[in-house]
C-alpha cells in the first residue's frame, strides 16, 4: 500500500464522523416579567446566554421525538447564562432535553445542574431557596425562564427570546483521537518502510 493510499484512507476516516456531528449554537435573551414570592432583584433585569450542542442527538429520540429525561443531563459542548446578578457556565448548567418534530427541533430546555433536591430526584426541578434555573425554548423563538436564589422564598419569571441556530466549529474528542491514531499509524508505516 502506498503512502498516498494510507493518507487518503486516514482523511476519509476523519471526515466520516464530522459529517454526522453538527454543533449548533442558540443564543437567547431574558427579560424579567414577574416575581412570585419574595425574590430580591439585584443586577440588570435583562439577561442573556447561549448553549452549544450536537444535532446528532436527534438519533437518540424516542418514538415521540423526545431526547433526554428529567434525571439525566444531555451532552453539551458549551453553555453560559447570566441574569439578575447570577452566572452559570459549563460546570453548573446543561442542556436539559430536546423534542424533535420529525427532523426539526421543536422544543428544548437548559437547566442548572444540582444534586437531587426536595422536588424529586431530578435536575430539571426549580426549587425555591436554591440557586437554580430552567430556560425553555421553542422553534417559534420564544420561551420562559425561571430563576431561584438561596436565601429567598420566591422565583423570578422571565420571557425568553431565542435566536435562530447557527453552526459552529467545535473540535470533537473522537475526531481528535482518530487524528492521533492516524498520525501514529503513519509514523509506524513510515518507520517500517525505512527499515525495509
Amino acid at each position: 500500500m502506498s503512502m498516498r493510499s494510507v493518507v487518503a484512507i486516514c482523511l476519509v476516516a476523519l471526515a466520516a464522523p464530522a459529517a454526522h456531528a453538527i454543533p449548533v449554537r442558540y443564543d437567547f435573551t431574558i427579560t424579567l416579567a414577574d416575581v412570585q414570592g419574595t425574590f430580591p432583584i439585584s443586577g440588570p433585569t435583562t439577561g442573556s446566554g447561549y448553549v452549544v450542542f450536537d444535532t446528532s442527538l436527534r438519533s437518540l429520540a424516542n418514538a415521540s421525538g423526545q431526547v433526554g429525561n428529567k434525571n439525566t443531563p444531555l451532552p453539551t459542548y458549551d453553555i453560559s447564562f447570566d441574569w439578575l446578578g447570577m452566572h452559570w457556565g459549563s460546570a453548573s448548567a446543561t442542556l436539559g432535553n430536546l423534542k424533535f418534530n420529525g427532523t426539526l427541533l421543536g422544543n428544548w430546555s437548559i437547566d442548572a445542574v444540582l444534586a437531587p433536591n426536595a422536588c424529586r430526584p431530578a435536575f430539571q426541578c426549580v426549587q425555591w431557596g436554591t440557586n437554580d434555573f430552567t430556560v425553555t425554548g421553542s422553534s417559534s423563538g420564544f420561551g420562559t425562564a425561571l430563576l431561584t436564589r438561596v436565601g429567598s422564598n420566591g422565583v423570578a419569571i422571565g420571557n425568553a427570546r431565542w435566536s435562530a441556530p447557527r453552526q459552529v466549529d467545535v473540535p470533537e474528542p473522537a475526531a481528535l483521537a482518530m487524528l492521533a491514531a492516524a498520525l501514529a499509524g503513519l509514523a509506524l508505516f513510515r518507520r517500517r518502510q525505512i527499515r525495509a
